[in-house]
């Protein structure tokens, strides 16, 4: 077992007992979410939850945490109002120790849930928020115990990225972005033995991001026959969100304006396409979109989402854990996509 909690400061208690409330009502949440627009650090969502209410609808919900003596929180709904427009989330919630109803009237009039002081005066009195799992700050500390992740592929920086993605959108850009840092992390869970268990922990999390977003674009993919939903999954992990379509559009533009301005533009033109004709062949997406298409994957994704940030975030980790089926069958489509050997991976998690 891993030892006590560590003590946390009154913002970030109150943030973990919010995350706490929203998993036990049935959400998937990440705290933390750093919003970028445009190459600028613009701020962090405090909470970040999804839910799956039916097989065609996906809600997203901002929540904004503000513990202080003076939350200001007219204020705050304005802002998180504006971040939920910013993001295209569904819903927006603000958490604040003010406790006045003319608050929570303005929320209401704005289509902002407002949790006001009386209820989080009731959430801090139950029991302590990570008596079985890391908070945000513990989870990270784990990752900075390894004192070359900066140098050793910034392990830190891959991990901020990947929850910064999703504010950005639960596309298939963002998936394809993901799969790229699941690899990464599975790799070094084999090859830095010192440091499994912080690289599987990263590879969970990312395995959580990469489920949530294909559940989401899977709303849009219902109602299509499986053989066409697998042909549409297996085209949006090759050529991302713009599809092929979009992807022979971008490419004949740029190759346009090679063979018209560069010398031997025509060899040239000739010569990146091949090439990139034959990477994208080499992709072998058919495995991810014959597997995502499964009506019983789609119909298990949220809650395969949910098993593995518990996972992730488990206090007690257990290299001999015993996932559910549904989970398993995921993680290893990914590591035959990854052309990891699942036998090699598997050592890995006995040796543990």
């Amino acid at each position: 077992m891993s030892k006590s909690p560590q003590v946390l400061l009154k913002g970030s208690r109150m943030e973990e007992l919010l995350r706490s409330y929203f998993l036990k009502t049935g959400y998937y949440v990440v705290r933390g979410v750093p919003f970028i627009y445009e190459g600028f650090d613009v701020t962090d969502i405090d909470l970040w939850l999804y839910s799956r209410t039916s097989s065609v609808s996906r809600e997203i919900t901002l929540v904004d945490a503000k513990n202080k003596k003076t939350p200001q929180a007219i204020e705050r709904i304005f802002w998180v109002q504006g971040l939920r427009v910013a993001t295209k989330a569904t819903n927006a919630v603000v958490a604040t120790t003010e406790k006045r109803q003319e608050v929570k009237d303005f929320g209401r009039e704005l289509g902002v849930l407002v949790l006001d002081g009386t209820f989080l005066g009731k959430l801090d009195k139950t029991d302590a928020p990570n008596a079985l799992r890391f908070s945000e700050e513990e989870f990270f500390s784990k990752i900075d115990e390894y004192s070359l992740n900066k140098l050793d592929g910034d392990w830190r920086g891959r991990m901020v990225f990947s929850k910064s993605l999703l504010a950005k959108s639960l596309s298939f850009d963002s998936c394809n972005e993901w799969l790229s840092q699941g690899k990464f992390f599975a790799e070094q869970s084999i090859t830095k033995s010192t440091q499994r268990e912080t690289a599987l922990r990263c590879l969970y999390m990312v395995c959580s991001f990469l489920a949530v977003a294909v559940d989401y674009c899977m709303k849009e993919l219902s109602f299509h026959e499986q053989s066409e939903r697998s042909t549409l999954i297996k085209d949006g992990f090759t050529y991302g969100s713009k599809g092929s379509a979009g992807l022979k559009k971008i490419l004949n533009v740029s190759m346009g304006l090679i063979e018209q301005h560069a010398n031997d533009g025509m060899a040239i033109s000739r010569q990146v396409r091949s090439s990139i004709d034959r990477q994208l062949a080499d992709l072998n997406t058919a495995i991810l979109g014959e597997f995502f298409s499964k009506n019983e994957v789609a119909r298990t994704l949220f809650s395969v989402a949910k098993e593995f940030e518990q996972m992730a975030m488990s206090r007690d980790f257990a290299f001999d854990a015993t996932p559910t089926p549904e989970l398993r069958s995921m993680l290893y489509c990914l590591l035959d996509y990854w052309e990891v050997d699942r036998v090699m991976f598997s050592t890995t998690l006995k040796d543990g």
